[in-house]
């Protein structure tokens, strides 16, 4: 079972959150459905969920402020962003915050139930117009910027390989028959990328390594 657990402050939204989760997620084990990220956090810190679901502006405490006091006390929940809130400063806030996956409130329900799905399992969901937003930014290079950043990091042949499928927006089931290995293999490669490129999510190692230029990117 995947336990959940939904925060958003609009009522109807949180309705229709929780019916879809019920009806095309047999798995799922709803804990809590909040109204508001105070609400949330208690629910979280006194029984961790597997994935948490929030919006991100919410009363009382917001979705930004929740993810890091969920995440600071129980580094192994997953949170995924559910919002209307497409602003550069609030996407990027939230990836730095800890969110392994960010979607706009005009997802379908199926894309909703894949991203707790990818969550679960350590991968990322991203609206493709935020994605876009995210690897853009990640692009800008300064002029001025003399530091080069592949010095930083140390990644065998293979790991480059699997951080540009990665990059590509590749996940380990389509990376292991891409490149004729087991899946546990790719994870276990993964696992050593995140490592190097101290960072917490494929997510936040796709762009990293972009900004580095490890990888091209899309």
């Amino acid at each position: 079972m995947i336990r959940v657990v939904i925060s958003d402050d609009e009522q109807p939204y949180r309705n229709a959150i929780e019916k879809t989760l019920k009806n095309l997620m047999p798995e799922c084990q709803l804990l809590a459905v909040c109204k508001d990220g105070q609400e949330a956090l208690d629910i979280c810190l006194q029984d961790p969920p597997d994935v948490l679901l929030t919006d991100v502006n919410m009363p009382r405490l917001d979705g930004l402020e929740l993810m890091r006091r969920v995440l600071k006390k129980e580094k192994e929940v997953k949170v995924v962003v559910l919002t209307v809130n497409e602003e550069d400063e609030v996407v990027f806030e939230a990836f730095r915050s800890g969110a392994l996956g960010y979607l706009l409130k005009t997802s379908t329900p199926q894309e909703v139930v894949e991203a707790v799905r990818l969550a679960y399992r350590g991968e990322a969901k991203i609206t493709p117009r935020i994605a876009t937003k995210v690897i853009e930014d990640f692009r800008r290079v300064k002029d001025d910027d003399d530091t080069d950043d592949t010095e930083l990091y140390v990644l065998s042949d293979r790991e480059t390989e699997i951080l540009e499928l990665i990059a590509k927006g590749m996940r380990n089931k389509e990376i292991a028959n891409h490149l004729s290995i087991a899946e546990k293999t790719v994870k276990n490669h993964v696992s050593n990328i995140l490592k190097a490129l101290q960072v917490n999510s494929r997510t936040e190692a796709a762009m990293k390594a972009v900004r580095a230029k490890l990888v091209q990117g899309n």
